[in-house]
Formats: structure tokens, C-alpha cells, sequence
């Protein structure tokens, strides 16, 4: 996993995610080069005791990185930055490793590491709060030569940025991280774009949304409606779905989008899968911190997730409780008429929890057809989020009904 993030992703992409420090640190040393060594392309001096990653240059090369993420080119606070603690602990780090070689010698570095000795005293305590939030942020590119002109497109207001708001220590775990699933699924769909382009997609348990509103960017749904069931990730991906409109809008624009860029491209709502499946609407429940909309579409979601052309899902088989509702709630969907489909990014963590979710499929009906290991090994990497598990152990399949006789919509 540590080799994939040091291989394919840049010092910043890492930061941007919150990457293990050690993994960012790593990713420096063995990145870095003076510019004296790249304007002539020779390689650093050896005969210096001190390695050139640690060296005054170094260092402000280090804290540039950091204010590219959290300063705008004005000067002005980015809005997608990460925790205050996350940034202090990583300046220390590094300053600690060098401070074994040298001394800290760089203006910008020790007014960076001033500026957030500053904002912990500010914040109060140091002590991971479930209620802290702060936001991940992503280079996903919308433009087809972003590689060769990447510093010249993210100049333009950006707009390549997007931002997911997570809270890193609440108990609610939707609202947690971008899970290793759901970032496998937008790789899957960027590089896939025919399965959804022109489509009306659904996404069961979206948490942060990261899923749904890239691919209504790059892979030109018609519509992409998020749903989820607790008011901590509606709350979340209503926030998540309007920093990050002028990302799609632009995206869509980019991508020359005349057909589908009327109305939301991205809307959310309250889909529990147990009542999705029944049939019921459960009228009482109530969401203070919820904008009225949200309010309004629990039977909106319903309708939504029926006519739904596609379901999306990622990292939803981890209970074993939730398994029966969830395959109901896939067949309920894929009765209503024989071209619509499911895909399902599952991370594999307990044998007998998939073994279940596959024994559920099968007795409704459902097929699952996997995408090979092969193809997905080569897919592209956007998103740093495989610390916890590599993106291997993430199995993705397209689902559709087998054998199905529709009665008023449910499965027969």
C-alpha cells in the first residue's frame, strides 16, 4: 500500500489527503531535487553529510507544498484544508527528522510552523474531537491534456480541486473518511464513463459523497442523487454536494456538456434500505440540523432510487444485519425493468459477511459479474485513500436480474 501512495501520487496529492506523515515524509525525501540539481540535471553532492531533502532549500520547498494547500494565490485562506492538528504534527515531524542533520534555517518554513503554533492556541485543545471537522481535497482532472498542462489548469481559479468534508474521529463512520471503496468506484467509473453517461444514477449509503459527484462531473450522468440514512452524513453531503458545484459545472462544461446540464446535476436525500425495500415511509423521523429539501425527500428518494437507470454502492457489505435489507433493496430496483443495472465497489474484509452478501444475491435472483482482477489492477490512481487496505481487496461488480416476475414492483 506505502508503495503505491510513494509511486503514484505527489508529495501534495498526499498532504491533500491526510496520508499517514510518515508516508508523506517518505514521499519528499525521495521526490525532492534543489533547483539547482533539475536546471542542470545533475545528480545532488554526495560528499555532504546532510541529505539535500533536509537541507534550507529543502525546507522551503517543504513549506511551500503546505501553503499551496492551504494559502490561495491572493494570499487568502483556501476553503479545503486540512485539521490544524494534522498540519502542526506533520511541520513537526519533519522538523524533527532535520533537526538530527541540521539546524531549521528557512524564514518560510518557521513562519509556517509559527502560523500553526498560532492556530492551535487559538482552537483550544489539541485532543481529537468527534465534532472537528475539515476537508480532504483531490486533484481530479477534467481536462483530456491535464498531465502535460497541470500547473496551467489549476491556476484557473482551482477548479481541478475537489473538496470532501470529514469529520476524522466521529462515531458515525459515513461521515468518517472517504472510504478505499468509494474511491475505487470513481476510478472505476472515470475509466468506465459508458455505464452511467447519459443515465440517472443512485447511490445507496453515499457518505461523503465523493463517489456520486465526481462521476456527475467526468462521466456525464443525466442526474446522480446521493442517499444515506443519518442526519450526521445528509447533513455532510449536502455540504460536500454545494462546495463543489462549480467543480461539476465545470467539469460538465469541459467536457462539452449540451444535453444534461439543465437543472441539479447532483441532488441528495434520507433512503433507509430496510423501508426502501418494504415499501414504507417512516414519517416521523426528524432531522433538526437537515435543510428543509432534505426533509421532503424521503418518498422523493424512493421514487428517485425506482426510476434510477443505474444504482451505485461502495463499501456497503460490512454488516452482516444490513446484507438482507440491502440485496432487497438492489432487487426491488433491478425488477423494475430488465436494462437496469447495480454496481457494487465491495471492499473484501470478513469471508463470511461477502459469503452471505453472494448467498443473498443468489437466492433473489441477482447476477453479479465481477470485473477482472486484471483490468482493474490497471486502472488509473486519482485518489491517495488505500492506507488501510489496497485497493486489491476492493472487488467490483455489475449486477443485474436473472430470473424475476414483477408484482407491483417487488420481486416475486
Amino acid at each position: 500500500m506505502k508503495e503505491i501512495l510513494l509511486t503514484e501520487f505527489e508529495t501534495e496529492a498526499l498532504i491533500r489527503s491526510m496520508t499517514p506523515m510518515d508516508i508523506v515524509i517518505d514521499s519528499f525525501q525521495s521526490t525532492y531535487q534543489p533547483d539547482e540539481c533539475k536546471r542542470k540535471s545533475i545528480n545532488p553532492p554526495s560528499d555532504n553529510s546532510v541529505p539535500t531533502y533536509f537541507r534550507e532549500e529543502a525546507q522551503g520547498a517543504f513549506a511551500a507544498i503546505i501553503n499551496n494547500i492551504i494559502h490561495l494565490p491572493d494570499g487568502n485562506q483556501a476553503a479545503f484544508q486540512p485539521t490544524t492538528r494534522y498540519i502542526r504534527k506533520l511541520l513537526q515531524r519533519y522538523a524533527s527528522i532535520v533537526e538530527k542533520y541540521t539546524l531549521l534555517e528557512n524564514e518560510h518554513f518557521a513562519e509556517l510552523m509559527m502560523e500553526y503554533q498560532f492556530r492551535t492556541s487559538e482552537e483550544g485543545d489539541d485532543m481529537p474531537d468527534p465534532n472537528a471537522s475539515c476537508h480532504v481535497s483531490y486533484i481530479v482532472p477534467f481536462d483530456e491534456n491535464f498531465h502535460e498542462n497541470q500547473d496551467e489548469i489549476c491556476q484557473r481559479g482551482r477548479e481541478c480541486i475537489v473538496g470532501i468534508k470529514v469529520f476524522p474521529h466521529h462515531n458515525d463512520v459515513g461521515v468518517r473518511k472517504v472510504w478505499e471503496a468509494g474511491a475505487a468506484l470513481a476510478e472505476y467509473l472515470i475509466e468506465r464513463p459508458e455505464l452511467v453517461r447519459g443515465k440517472t444514477v443512485c447511490e445507496l449509503g453515499a457518505g461523503v459523497g465523493l463517489t456520486g459527484i465526481v462521476i456527475s462531473g467526468l462521466c456525464q450522468t443525466k442526474s446522480v442523487h446521493l442517499t444515506d440514512y443519518t442526519e450526521a452524513t445528509l447533513v455532510n453531503i449536502e455540504h460536500n454536494v454545494k462546495v463543489n458545484k462549480k467543480w461539476v459545472k465545470n467539469a460538465r462544461n469541459e467536457m462539452m456538456d449540451t444535453i444534461f446540464n439543465e437543472g441539479q446535476p447532483v441532488t441528495s436525500g434520507y433512503l433507509e434500505w430496510e423501508q426502501f425495500s418494504e415499501g414504507v415511509l417512516d414519517n416521523a423521523i426528524e432531522f433538526p440540523n437537515v435543510s428543509e429539501s432534505i426533509h421532503q425527500t424521503e418518498a422523493v428518494s424512493m421514487e428517485i432510487a425506482k426510476r434510477a437507470q443505474v444504482l451505485i454502492a461502495a463499501d456497503v457489505v460490512y454488516d452482516r444485519a444490513v446484507i438482507p435489507p440491502l440485496v432487497s433493496s438492489v432487487g426491488r430496483l433491478l425488477s423494475e425493468s430488465s436494462e437496469k443495472i447495480a454496481i457494487f465497489a465491495t471492499t473484501y474484509r470478513n469471508e463470511e459477511t461477502f459469503a452471505l452478501f453472494e448467498e443473498e444475491l443468489n437466492q433473489a435472483g441477482i447476477k453479479c459479474n465481477y470485473a477482472p482482477r486484471e483490468s482493474t489492477e490497471k486502472m488509473n490512481y486519482i485518489f491517495p485513500c488505500y492506507v488501510d487496505q489496497p485497493r486489491e481487496d476492493v472487488r467490483i461488480c455489475t449486477m443485474s436480474m436473472t430470473m424475476t416476475t414483477q408484482c407491483n414492483g417487488m420481486i416475486c
